[in-house]
């Protein structure tokens, strides 16, 4: 019997989930497809009813699966004080020292940059539609969407939240690089920096 559309779905959905966390704990090139399938808890055979490729399951992984916007996305206070609390609370946690290892299990941005950097047209254009997403996500307002947010927002706001966007994620790819207490310190100074940027751009 054909499998319903829905049960495709989530098999897919499954996949890419499982692919995340693979993609992420063991990097792009060194996570073979039987393992995002065994984490998957499916057979090999089944990948390529889902994904022509290896490279498209990571455009689709870099292109949705980042902590860091599920977590914005989920904000839900109603005034612009909660709103501001509830995003430098997100971009604290995401930058605290302490909390690198669980943030690149969980955040494509913070442990699968430097892999998207080395990939091909696709794998960068999903990670650069993602960090336009993220941007929205910073310019976003309890009264906006990420759309609605992009669209009004100056040039010199929208230039303010990629720089912040660009300032957090590269601090967590260096800080991935080493664990000494140079790192750890410029870490601490750039989440103090991030926070700093969030008040600005929350208040313009």
């Amino acid at each position: 019997m054909p499998l319903s559309a829905e049960h495709k779905e989530r098999t897919r959905a499954r996949i890419l989930a499982a692919a995340g966390r693979v993609f992420r704990r063991q990097g792009y090139a060194a996570a073979a497809v039987d393992a995002v399938m065994a984490e998957a808890g499916l057979t090999r055979g089944g990948f390529y009813a889902h994904f022509p490729s290896k490279e498209a399951l990571f455009a689709e992984v870099l292109a949705h699966d980042h902590g860091l916007i599920r977590m914005l996305a989920a904000r839900r206070a109603r005034s612009s004080a909660g709103w501001r609390r509830q995003t430098r609370r997100i971009l604290g946690d995401w930058l605290a020292p302490d909390h690198l290892g669980p943030v690149r299990e969980g955040c494509s941005f913070a442990a699968l940059t430097a892999d998207a950097a080395r990939g091909g047209p696709e794998v960068r254009r999903a990670w650069g539609l993602a960090f336009e997403r993220l941007v929205g996500e910073l310019l976003r307002t309890p009264a906006t969407d990420v759309d609605q947010a992009l669209a009004m927002a100056s040039s010199e706001r929208r230039a303010l939240a990629a720089q912040l966007a660009a300032n957090a994620i590269g601090m967590l790819v260096v800080a991935a690089a080493g664990e000494d207490g140079l790192l750890r310190t410029a870490q601490a100074v750039t989440r103090a920096a991030v926070l700093e940027q969030i008040d600005r751009l929350l208040a313009s």
